[in-house]
Order: C-alpha cells, then sequence, then structure tokens
C-alpha cells in the first residue's frame, strides 16, 4: 500500500502508521502482512509528484496506491485541471505498473464547511472518470462533526488532522479498500475507547453510504 499526498498524510506519525495498526488489530493473527509507505511533499499539489511517483513506483510491487491532493487543487481556478490531468497521467502509470489507482478525499477547512460538498463533486468526478476508486474521507468528517462536535477532528489551523481526524481518515481507509468495518478493532491510537469506536463506526457508515450512491 503506497500513500501519495501532503502533511493531510504525513501529520501524527503517518496516515501508514494507524492504517497498519488497524488493519493488524483486525487480521484473525493481529499482524499486518503487507507493506505500508508514504511518499509527500509538504503543503504539496498532486502534480508535484510527477518526478516522484514514478520511481517509487518501480521500487516494489505495490496492489493499490492511494492518491491525496492539495485540499484547493481540484476545486480552485488555475489548478483544478492540472490536478485533473495529473489524476489520469498518474492513474495510467499506476495501472501500468500493476497496481490499483485510489483518490483520497480530502476535508473542507473548518471555516469554509461549503467545501465538502465541491470536494465531493470533484473528487467523486475524477473517480468515475477513470473508474478509480474514491476514499470519501472529506464527507466522514462532514458527518462526525455534525454528530459529535465535541470531537475535534482539525487543529487549530483549522486544516490538518488532528489525532482523531487521522484516526477517522484511517479507519476510512480500511472501510474502503477492504471492504470491512473497522468497529471492534482494539486498536485506538490512545484515542479515549468511546471515541475511537464512535469514529469506527462512522467510517463504516460513511463507506456504506457512498458506496450506495
Amino acid at each position: 500500500m503506497l500513500f501519495v499526498g501532503n502533511s493531510l498524510t504525513y501529520y501524527n506519525n503517518g496516515l501508514h502508521r494507524h492504517y497498519r495498526k488497524l488493519i493488524g488489530s483486525t487480521n484473525a493473527d493481529g499482524q499486518y502482512a503487507g507493506r505500508a509507505r508514504i511518499v509527500t511533499i509538504s503543503g504539496g499539489q498532486l502534480p508535484e509528484h510527477a518526478g516522484t511517483l514514478p520511481v517509487v513506483l518501480a521500487s516494489e510491487q505495490w496492489d493499490v496506491v492511494v492518491m491525496q491532493g492539495h485540499t484547493l487543487g481540484p476545486i480552485s481556478e488555475g489548478t483544478a485541471e492540472p490536478f485533473r490531468q495529473a489524476a489520469r497521467h498518474y492513474a495510467r502509470q499506476v495501472r501500468a505498473a500493476g497496481a490499483e489507482p485510489v483518490f483520497f478525499m480530502t476535508w473542507a477547512y473548518a471555516d469554509k464547511p461549503e467545501m465538502t460538498a465541491e470536494l465531493d463533486a470533484a473528487y467523486s468526478g475524477i473517480g468515475e472518470a477513470l473508474d478509480a476508486r474514491v476514499v470519501p474521507v472529506g464527507l466522514a468528517f462532514e458527518a462526525a462533526i455534525r454528530e459529535r462536535p465535541n470531537i475535534k477532528l482539525r487543529t487549530a489551523d483549522k486544516r490538518h488532522p488532528t489525532l482523531a481526524g487521522t484516526y477517522l481518515t484511517a479507519c476510512m481507509m480500511v472501510a474502503t479498500l477492504h471492504g470491512m468495518s473497522p468497529e471492534g478493532s482494539e486498536y485506538t491510537a490512545g484515542l479515549e475507547p468511546e471515541i475511537a469506536a464512535y469514529l469506527q463506526q462512522a467510517a463504516w457508515a460513511v463507506t456504506q453510504a457512498y458506496s450506495q450512491r
């Protein structure tokens, strides 16, 4: 599993680490037999990975490559079309390397909730155009904030994920990529068990709802 993105992916010691621990705790033997890595650029836009991605793809045999762009990338004038072009180009490269391309739908800024619908349309549109799966993390953030506003998913800068935000994102990866609920996982990332349990449940509910659209 390869995660390509920016600080939204590397915050809180890396999304891949929480994903790996969630998968390990949900397998019967308690182990994650695969490999998970991240390739990130601070503040990076998706097109900026053009030089690195081919090298990393060739470094080993990947099964899935999850791609995350800058939050404003797919919805801002001047960057939306480069985002789409990069997504199309990378999807071809990933498939040529024998892996599945997947897109990580990011979340709205805390003070701009209207971005959720824009990001949903952008990522769902590219997923449909490229016949690629989308992990609707932004929709999970919206649902959790609506249902449990006391759980802080973003830091004071209104953009980056708290530990709870990264944990919810990892739960979404398990739910979408493996088609199984993270509910019941013993791995809580140090969160209060009740909060972790809610985030597990929310991830599964949002994933199911999105898949039925």
